[in-house]
């Protein structure tokens, strides 16, 4: 999905990478370096990404482009025991909240 953000979609990226890293969050780390903003791929091939809305928070060099990240061997995935898909709810419930 290689099209331009419009105003809504670069909202929500913002807010997005407002965010501390998912990843880190969740290991119970603390996070080194900036957040980026992560396409997931979910139900798409390995060189399309998802929509702007589909965005992960992920820190630069350790969890998104380093060694252990999505980008890299995945390691903290399955450390987690999670996909892509999974790090996407976490994104939404701690951007929304949960509803219980």
């Amino acid at each position: 999905m290689g099209t331009r953000a419009n105003k809504r979609e670069s909202a929500h990226m913002g807010r997005v990478a407002g965010m501390a890293c998912i990843c880190c969050t969740l290991l119970g780390r603390s996070q080194e370096s900036r957040t980026e903003v992560h396409h997931a791929r979910v139900g798409a091939g390995g060189a399309q990404r998802g929509g702007h809305f589909c965005t992960i928070p992920l820190c630069a060099d350790d969890c998104h482009r380093g060694r252990n990240g999505v980008h890299g061997d995945r390691r903290y995935l399955s450390i987690l025991k999670m996909g892509e898909l999974d790090l996407l709810n976490a994104t939404i419930e701690r951007l929304y909240g949960s509803a219980r």
